[in-house]
């Protein structure tokens, strides 16, 4: 589990648990003992598979769905009591849900004019809002007058207006372009720095959830598989599912032969991939992490000796270009499929080349079985 900053607790869930019924009378977990604590100004990202829970969590904290069981509390104040129009949080929808017969600036007011906020202080809100998302000016428009990157900044600015605890947002982004997403991704995450409120943002895009969390919780089942930074998520998963969901990732499942001089060699299927020992013993089932871009590309003939590095001995099979690096896609001899990033200049090999690709035994994560199992059995 990370450090959070040092702010105080803003958001608690405990223990929350949803079921829902399906069509042939079986029960589905969508939440199965969630349990999380946010601080005021964290931008936190709710990331896993389609059905991991992570929307129905949203919506109870929103109000859209009930709790079968467990406690939420906001500010220290029991959040399940409120109904949803009470309650002091606003969301940002996939669907950017804009009045079409009225004008940015109502669009953007409406919920002011609900509150029946005097109309100097609404203008004057509106036009605040509408700045924080570089958009002043553009109140007497209609929303089919804007792009879809103008529209979703429209309804941030609806959805901070009301000046928020906190703001949920669900998967707000993926309707866009790449190159529009990716600038947005930037804006959302300046925005909530100037807020200095608490973001909780859902995502199924992992590339989306490095980029823009201090914290990511990656949800599995209705079950929260590990909660920390993008580093520690990505460069020390804290189980398979984690390693293997998050970025490509090549796993090595296997027992450790032996161990000395501060590392240790496991045998995997047959090939033997170097670690540092980390405590471990020899006869002890583990699980190794190597990312693709922690490999270094030596063509010629396997057992060439010609890196103090680590090596694993492979045959390429397919080369992809993705722009300044090359995806190699190469088979080892055990059959196992691997996968290395190699930056361009180095990746002159051809389709069935035999090649080395080296690493450094310190970049190897190491999952113990039984640690894989205890932090399992510790997020059900």
């Amino acid at each position: 589990m990370s450090e959070r900053n040092s702010a105080p607790d803003f958001l608690k869930i405990k223990n929350a648990m949803r079921h829902f019924q399906t069509p042939e009378g079986s029960l589905v977990k969508a939440l199965d003992g969630i349990n999380l604590t946010i601080a005021q100004s964290e931008f936190i990202t709710l990331l896993g598979p389609s059905g991991c829970g992570k929307t129905t969590l949203l919506n109870i904290i929103a109000g859209f769905e009930r709790l079968d069981s467990g406690k939420i509390l906001l500010d220290n104040s029991p959040l399940l009591e409120l109904p949803a129009h009470k309650r002091p949080v606003n969301t940002v929808f996939q669907s950017y849900a804009l009045f079409p017969h009225l004008n940015i600036g109502d669009n953007v007011g409406y919920g002011l004019d609900i509150h029946g906020v005097a109309k100097q202080e609404r203008n004057k809100r509106v036009a605040e809002a509408l700045e924080m998302v570089g958009l002043q000016g553009v109140e007497k428009r209609r929303p089919t007058q804007l792009s879809g990157g103008q529209q979703q900044r429209v309804a941030l600015a609806r959805a901070i207006v009301n000046r928020p605890k906190m703001l949920l947002l669900d998967e707000p982004l993926s309707a866009l372009d790449r190159n529009l997403r990716m600038k947005m991704q930037i804006e959302l995450k300046n925005l909530q720095a100037e807020l200095g409120i608490c973001f909780l943002f859902v995502t199924h895009d992992q590339e989306e959830a490095l980029t823009m969390s201090d914290r990511i919780v990656v949800l599995n089942g209705g079950k929260v598989e590990q909660v920390g930074t993008p580093d520690e998520i990505y460069h020390r998963p804290a189980s398979r599912f984690v390693s293997e969901f998050i970025g490509e990732s090549n796993i090595f499942s296997g027992t450790v032969s032996r161990c000395e001089n501060g590392l240790a060699l496991v045998n995997a299927d047959g090939s033997e991939i170097v670690c540092q020992s980390q405590q471990l013993r020899v006869g002890q089932p583990v699980s190794l992490l190597l990312r693709p871009e922690h490999f270094q590309l030596v063509a010629g003939s396997p057992a060439s000796g010609t890196s103090s590095q680590a090596m694993i001995q492979a045959r390429l099979q397919q080369s992809v270009f993705i722009g300044r690096d090359h995806q190699l896609h190469c088979q080892m001899a055990n059959g196992q499929p691997i996968s290395a990033l190699i930056r361009s200049a180095m990746a002159a090999v051809q389709p069935g080349q035999a090649i080395e690709l080296h690493y450094d035994p310190a970049a190897v994560h190491v999952i113990p079985a039984a640690a894989q199992q205890s932090a399992d059995e510790e997020a059900a």
